[in-house]
């Protein structure tokens, strides 16, 4: 076969960007593979031509990582529950599968993800891949979760993977970027459905800050989101009510219901996108804007399924940078942060974000070893400032922040590297899985100095 033969699944030329439209490319080779075997199939025929291959979830990532040179796998239709194990609460997904469409699934089995991220666009295999994570200084992110995976290698042979079984391949994969196999499956430890009660206050910023520790060691679920001048910061507490009744329904009178969906679609959706619209068309009445963005961060209370209540929608497009602190430093790098911020007068066009995550084993995780506190900034795609997140990077990188994978960042191998015990240990797993290298692209080998 050669690589003008037409390979097993190729759908024709398409057109791949980010999510934030930072990163494309024109009329890549594309395959679109529905099952398990199709897959496999596909991924032996690509080997055999010589073909590099990168796979694309929802492209929900800031940074190249996914972007591909000579073909795509586009996991698009490769989704859906394929096992579930109710009284192990396990529950087995196909990799393409939305983060959105697998919790509904879960919930309609009784069962739900200990913790989520914020947004649920991601595909599930996409989202493990870099450690993406929710907040709770007790929880661990959506690669701490995972139990199993079945992986399809770059030669196209399927593999099992475990803690048990081939436990380095494993531990390799689940924060693997995408270089060491095609995550074609997922087991996850579940827990049953639960509900978040979710209570939103705007508080002042300089004893929020001061006592941060304390306050996320208390609730199970805690961010905050502070916008650059402000004095004060926008905290959300979310507190589990575990078991749900045999008889529980959708929370609140339907008066109730209308009025957070007209918060959420007015408030929290449609006013944030026109502001940064207004913002891009005028700068000069940023500052005005701002104080009316101000409006989407009311207080609030509310209960709700978890997974409704942990995600929450993103209505403009932004470029993002996000990086992972031990926790004890998170206070001290947060005040280094927002000098930055008010220094360089930064127009985020987003509130700023804080979060926190517990210790992890998985090789690659920025929350490896450690309690973790993340910050994220973000900044309005039309008025993104490179030089900021530059300046933001020097920050983080003298508090022992370790960057989000899918976020953007400048950090080259050689820089990672001192970062995680486990480095070595990752690139042997991947030369032994991938020799010819078909799972990389450039901004892989840079990131990992190959």
């Amino acid at each position: 076969m050669t690589a003008e033969d037409g390979l097993p699944s190729e759908t024709g030329p398409a057109t791949w960007s980010t999510w934030d439209r930072s990163g494309t490319a024109e009329g890549v080779r594309t395959l679109r593979p529905q099952t398990v075997e199709q897959l496999s199939e596909a991924m032996a025929a690509a080997a055999a031509a010589g073909l590099s291959t990168r796979v694309t979830g929802a492209g929900h990532s800031f940074s190249l990582l996914a972007q591909p040179q000579q073909l795509r796998l586009d996991t698009s239709e490769l989704v859906g529950l394929q096992e579930v194990d109710r009284p192990g609460r396990r529950a087995t997904f196909l990799g393409g599968t939305p983060l959105i469409q697998a919790a509904r699934e879960l919930d309609s089995c009784g069962l739900a993800f200990s913790n989520l991220p914020d947004t649920l666009h991601q595909s599930i295999a996409g989202a493990i891949s870099t450690a993406t994570h929710g907040t709770g200084a007790g929880f661990q992110s959506l690669s701490g979760q995972v139990v199993a995976l079945t992986l399809v290698l770059a030669s196209g042979e399927i593999v099992e993977c475990s803690l048990t079984q081939r436990p380095e391949l494993f531990q390799a994969t689940r924060a693997g970027l995408g270089v060491v196999g095609v995550i074609a499956a997922v087991t996850v430890q579940c827990e049953d459905s639960f509900r978040l009660h979710s209570a939103e206050f705007n508080e002042s910023l300089e004893p929020l800050i001061a006592g941060l520790g304390e306050r996320m060691a208390s609730a199970d679920h805690f961010e905050l989101y502070w916008n650059p001048g402000s004095d004060s910061a926008h905290t959300h507490i979310m507190s589990r009510l575990h078991r749900l009744p045999s008889e529980w329904s959708a929370p609140g009178s339907r008066m109730a219901q209308g009025v957070r969906r007209s918060d959420d679609a007015v408030l929290r959706r449609a006013l944030p996108a026109a502001l940064n619209r207004l913002a891009g068309a005028a700068p000069r009445a940023i500052p005005g804007l701002r104080r009316l963005d101000s409006l989407s961060l009311s207080s609030r209370r509310y209960t709700d399924l978890s997974y409704k209540v942990f995600a929450s929608s993103r209505p403009v497009k932004f470029l993002q940078t996000e990086w992972a602190v031990p926790l004890e430093q998170l206070p001290e790098t947060f005040r280094e942060v927002q000098k930055v911020l008010e220094r360089e007068q930064a127009d985020l066009g987003l509130p700023l974000s804080v979060r926190c995550s517990a210790p992890e084993e998985t090789w690659l995780s920025p929350a490896h070893a450690r309690y973790t506190g993340w910050i994220t900034v973000r900044q309005f795609w039309r008025r993104w400032r490179p030089e900021t997140f530059e300046a933001l990077e020097e920050v983080f990188l003298a508090h022992d922040g370790r960057p989000h994978w899918g976020g953007r960042h400048n950090l080259q191998a050689e820089q990672l590297r001192p970062m995680y015990a486990h480095w070595d240990d990752f690139l042997a797993v991947r030369e032994q899985a991938d020799p010819r290298g078909l799972l990389l692209n450039d901004t892989a080998r840079g990131l990992l100095g190959l």
